[in-house]
């Protein structure tokens, strides 16, 4: 299985082999310029060799901060699909009344499931955002602490 990591070490390395390729074929090609322009082959080669030696670097890291630049933008997109999804759920009221009718129902002698599901209603009841259902989620909470309130629960 792959981990996070390995696409990087991947990019880095694929940008370095592509750096190294692409800067052997600018290298012949800037010898052969220089040369028909100085017609010494000593100036061709040692002017095409640093030129090159700078572009090879100044390539290497434009790729890298591309990379990285593309991979943030991909993250944040992704992020944000999640945090959409996140809030569809939130606001979905038929969800919301469905589990708190089941939540209702929840016949229980545990004092934690009891506290859980009590502290459920409480929250809903307190979100505003969903106070076109308050009503229903009184009677489901009214219901749930009828049929615990000859529960001798010790907390």
């Amino acid at each position: 299985m792959n981990s996070i990591m390995e696409p990087k070490e991947i990019e880095w390395k694929e940008a370095l082999v592509k750096s190294l390729i692409y800067r052997g074929i600018t290298l012949v090609l800037g010898t052969l310029t220089a040369y028909i322009l100085t017609g010494s082959i000593a100036i061709a080669t040692g002017t095409a060799l640093l030129t090159e030696a700078v572009q090879a670097v100044n390539y290497f890291v434009y790729e890298l901060i591309w990379s990285n630049v593309s991979r943030r933008r991909l993250e944040k997109e992704i992020l944000q699909k999640v945090k959409n999804r996140e809030i569809d759920l939130k606001i979905d009221f038929a969800s919301i009344k469905e589990l708190a009718y089941e939540f209702s129902q929840v016949d229980t002698f545990v004092p934690k499931l009891y506290l859980s599901v009590l502290n459920f209603f409480n929250r809903m009841l307190e979100n505003e955002q969903l106070e076109e259902i308050h009503e229903d989620l009184e009677k489901y909470k009214k219901y749930f602490l009828t049929t615990h309130s000859k529960r001798k629960l010790m907390f």
